[in-house]
């Protein structure tokens, strides 16, 4: 049935339906003034009625079936088109959503990456061609209707999809000799199921390796010529020499043991990188490290920048004792170094339920907001210039973020132009010792 060709307006039908009625009630009108037995009249008038709805309600039916439809009347036909209606629309919208789903199908069918849609018990109801090659699916036995986890053989796997929407990147080798390092992404999709990608990052760690390699290699080969020099300018800056000569030997010297310290920071990123599957796990009395480091800050400072230290806890970290060292103290040498002299700096070691945090407050200059989100990267500086003529490497708080890495730690920085800076490392419960 066509929502046209039968049809009539709905005025119209009603009018009509109306009449019938009309016609209807004169009908047992007459018949009960001729007979004279009125209730028989409206019986027989109200039976018929009855008779014809039963009679259209049984073509609506017939034509719900697949009939035709065409011997529909009054209200009949127009709830027999309003239910066209309904179904042209529903048909549209189907449509709609299967060229949809046609297209999202054919759009991760040609990614690179690899992508497996699962339902809420995390069994596999599709996944692309790239899923075959990178996560070795569909390898002469069936996939579709099968837990991931157990077609990879990960049961840690399953902790890690439940997470949804919440689930960091995971990274995951792959392969009988875990020869295929993968990136493994998961987010919600459709009602109760989940999309799993998985990225194959085996060239980007290759060249990592390679770069972290080189630089630890370069950096290792120079650090002994530096020594060398080093020791010869210190010498020669000893002598007795023409001024001029004097202020050139102390401006090398100053360039050399910044290239020494370079060196030394770069040796100490790619051990912290080359260390990232061994996170440490040794007790270190945190409050006595940060006594020793503020005794060594006012004894190379001098009375340039008043430092003090607030301790409200004595509780310790498991981790690493030089590692925390050398984070602490870029963050407390990093505030002295771009402040002006005179303002204080303030050291904060606190403890609560939240976790432990050690804040290092200055009131320097502060830090424009466009910067703040990269001053973690390497060499990277808010003022190259300044930093330079101040002796920074670029690499302290790349040293600082790699630390707290491996100690499941994160860094929190806020800062206010003209107000100060605010640096905070913050560890997890698990990492604390008790005082």
């Amino acid at each position: 049935m066509r929502a046209t060709g039968w049809y009539l307006p709905v005025h119209e039908q009603f009018r009509a339906e109306l009449l019938r009625l009309l016609a209807v009630a004169a009908l047992v009108g007459l018949f009960g003034w001729a007979s004279q037995a009125w209730a028989l009249a409206l019986l027989v008038g109200l039976g018929g009625l009855v008779l014809w709805q039963l009679y259209q309600v049984w073509l609506l039916e017939e034509w719900l079936v697949g009939g035709g439809g065409e011997d529909l009347r009054g209200v009949w036909r127009s709830v027999a088109e309003h239910i066209e209606r309904v179904r042209l629309r529903a048909r549209q919208r189907k449509k709609r959503l299967s060229r949809l789903l046609h297209r999202f199908h054919d759009t991760l069918e040609t990614m690179p990456d690899a992508a497996v849609i699962l339902d809420q018990r995390l069994r596999v109801q599709w996944f692309n061609s790239a899923a075959r090659e990178l996560l070795g699916l569909d390898a002469g036995e069936p996939v579709v209707g099968r837990p991931l986890p157990e077609l990879l053989d990960d049961p840690a796997l399953a902790d890690w999809l439940r997470q949804g929407a919440d689930a960091s990147p995971l990274e995951r080798r792959i392969g009988a000799a875990g020869e295929r390092e993968l990136e493994l992404r998961v987010a919600p999709f459709a009602k109760d199921q989940l999309l799993l990608t998985a990225h194959d990052v085996t060239e980007l760690k290759r060249v990592q390796t390679v770069r972290r390699d080189f630089i630890a290699n370069v950096s290792h080969e120079l650090r002994t010529p530096l020594t060398v020099v080093v020791g010869y300018l210190e010498m020669l800056a000893e002598e007795d020499l023409p001024g001029e000569v004097h202020d050139a030997l102390a401006a090398s010297l100053r360039q050399a043991e910044r290239m020494q310290q370079l060196v030394a920071d770069l040796l100490m990123l790619s051990r912290l990188e080359l260390e990232d599957d061994r996170p440490p796990r040794e007790p270190v009395d945190v409050p006595a490290l940060l006594e020793h480091l503020v005794e060594d800050a006012r004894r190379l400072n001098g009375d340039q920048h008043p430092v003090t230290l607030h301790l409200q806890s004595r509780a310790g970290l498991l981790g690493s004792e030089s590692e925390l060292a050398s984070a602490f103290g870029n963050l407390l040498f990093n505030a002295i170094l771009h402040t002006p002299p005179g303002t204080p700096v303030d050291l904060y070691w606190e403890v609560d339920d939240d976790g432990a945090r050690f804040c290092v407050l200055d009131q320097g200059p502060g830090i424009p907001p466009e910067h703040l989100d990269r001053l973690t990267e390497r060499f990277y500086r808010v003022d190259k210039s300044r930093s330079r003529e101040r002796g920074g490497t670029g690499l302290g708080l790349s040293i600082v973020r790699h630390v707290l890495l491996r100690h499941d730690a994160v860094i929190e920085i806020e800062s206010q132009v003209g107000e100060g800076s605010r640096f905070c490392c913050i560890f997890p419960n698990v990492r604390i010792v008790p005082a």
